[in-house]
């Protein structure tokens, strides 16, 4: 179900983008000018898809940054018991 999430933001994304650019070029070659109408979706469809792409790099690189923390942890506290429970223990004081 992730994979779908990614594919739907990703497209949503690429067709806004697409659609603004679209539209800012026919408004320019029909009238010779390009309206605050057109102006302002075209700077919503960016505002829009760089949120969508830099939101998602910036939660993938977080989370594999996390992750990479906790895996050395967990890796050194392993071999800190793996350590431990090999070592000779003294049973006791000898009589």
């Amino acid at each position: 179900m992730e994979k779908w999430k990614d594919i739907t933001q990703y497209s949503t994304a690429v067709t806004a983008f697409l659609s603004g650019v679209a539209l800012a070029f026919i408004q320019y070659f029909e009238t010779g000018d390009l309206t605050s109408g057109v102006l302002g979706y075209v700077a919503q469809v960016l505002v829009y898809a760089a949120g969508i792409f830099g939101v998602t790099m910036y939660w993938n690189g977080k989370y594999r940054e996390t992750m990479n923390v906790l895996d050395n942890r967990y890796k050194r506290l392993e071999k800190a018991i793996n350590d431990r429970n090999n070592t000779d223990v003294v049973s006791g004081p000898s009589k």
